[in-house]
C-alpha cells in the first residue's frame, strides 16, 4: 500500500466519529527527508492544539508501523482561499456569503441559509437591487466548487 493511502487509513481510524476530519494528505517523497502535509478541518473549526494533537497521534502511528524512518510533517487547516470540499464543511458557514460554481458552469452568489448531508439552501443575491431575493436549494452533485466570500465591512 502507498504511504499516502496508509496515512489516510491511520487518520480515518484516529479521527473516526470525532468532530475533526481529513481534507487532504500529501506526501512529497522528492524532499529529503520526505514531507507529509495533512489538511484537516472540524465541524466547529479547529484549533492549533487540535492540529498538534493530530500531529502527535499520527507521528506515533507512523513510528509504531515503521512507515517512514525520517520525515517532516505539517498538520494544517485549509486556507481561507480554499474551496469547501465536503458536505461536513458547510454547516459552520451558515449565514456567510458563498460563491458557488455549478457543474453546468452557472454561478450562484448568496447567503448560506441551511446545509445538510445532501444539499444546501442559499438566499441568492438579486441581480437588480429592486428584484426580490430568491431561495435556491442545491444538491452537492450539482456543485463543482464553493468558496466562502470574506467581507471586511
Amino acid at each position: 500500500m502507498e504511504t499516502t493511502a496508509q496515512i489516510n487509513q491511520i487518520l480515518d481510524q484516529k479521527l473516526a466519529n470525532g468532530p475533526h476530519f481529513v481534507l487532504d494528505v500529501r506526501v512529497n517523497a522528492r524532499m529529503n527527508p520526505p514531507k507529509i502535509t495533512v489538511i484537516v478541518d472540524g465541524e466547529n473549526g479547529i484549533t492549533i492544539d487540535d492540529c498538534a494533537n493530530i500531529s502527535r497521534a499520527l507521528g506515533d502511528a507512523i513510528h509504531e508501523q515503521k512507515l517512514l524512518e525520517d520525515y517532516t510533517m505539517e498538520v494544517t487547516t485549509p486556507g481561507i482561499d480554499q474551496p469547501l470540499r465536503l458536505a461536513r464543511q458547510y454547516p459552520k458557514h451558515v449565514g456567510r456569503s458563498l460563491k458557488i460554481e455549478l457543474k453546468d458552469k452557472t454561478v450562484v452568489r448568496g447567503k448560506l441559509l441551511q446545509a445538510d448531508a445532501q444539499s444546501i439552501t442559499v438566499e441568492e443575491e438579486a441581480k437588480d437591487r429592486k428584484a426580490p431575493k430568491s431561495i435556491k436549494k442545491l444538491t452537492f452533485d450539482q456543485i463543482d466548487k464553493t468558496l466562502v466570500m470574506i467581507s471586511f465591512k
